[in-house]
């Protein structure tokens, strides 16, 4: 349900009673999920990566889900909101993508392991948005990421992913489906761009 606003006098007590209900129902909670990917059964010998814990601009590091109906206005479900930050949400998803592709020999997560890797992956969230400038609505995701070698202390590669997927319905509820493709395309990007650096 989309946050509104109506001036109408003759509304008032109406939307007075609404927003009295909604109060007593408990918001809903997403995640971030993606399709299970099948980890290889043998890790090979390469090198280590250490994937540290992504960034969000400002407005969106927030576990409220941001909708625009006008060019550069950030709006919020009122009932509906992400389980963590997205970012938080990200990490565990990038960790297993790259252990996926069996090109490292470990794919370390910076929330759970002091280890520093002989590779850092750092990302940011720039956008994550349902739009309703057109029908049917879109979410658009796009993530910055930073690929670094530790141990030449240099920085091998920024790239920025923007993916766009049409939600099935005009509600948060299809905003999520239309994040989890957006995210799934994403983490298929990155790990193709990470692993042609190896």
């Amino acid at each position: 349900m989309l946050t509104t606003f109506r001036f109408a006098p003759f509304l008032l007590l109406l939307l007075s009673s609404c927003s009295f209900l909604a109060a007593d129902t408990p918001p809903k909670h997403y995640f971030i999920a993606t399709d299970p990917v099948e980890l290889p059964a043998n890790q090979t010998d390469g090198k280590t990566i250490l994937i540290s814990i992504p960034q969000a601009v400002s407005g969106f590091d927030t576990q409220q889900m941001v909708y625009i109906k006008t060019p550069y206005v950030l709006e919020h479900y009122r009932d509906n909101l992400w389980v963590d930050t997205p970012a938080r949400l990200l990490l565990p998803l990038i960790v297993q993508r790259l252990e996926a592709t069996g090109k490292f020999g470990a794919v370390l997560s910076a929330t759970s392991s002091p280890i520093l890797g002989e590779l850092r992956l750092d990302t940011e969230i720039i956008r994550l948005q349902q739009e309703f400038l057109e029908t049917p609505s879109r979410v658009r995701v796009t993530l910055r990421i930073q690929l670094l070698d530790m141990t030449q202390r240099a920085i091998l590669d920024t790239k920025t992913f923007d993916v766009t997927e049409i939600a099935p319905t005009e509600d948060a509820a299809g905003g999520v489906i239309a994040t989890n493709r957006a995210v799934q395309v994403i983490l298929e990007q990155l790990a193709t761009f990470v692993v042609a650096h190896l």
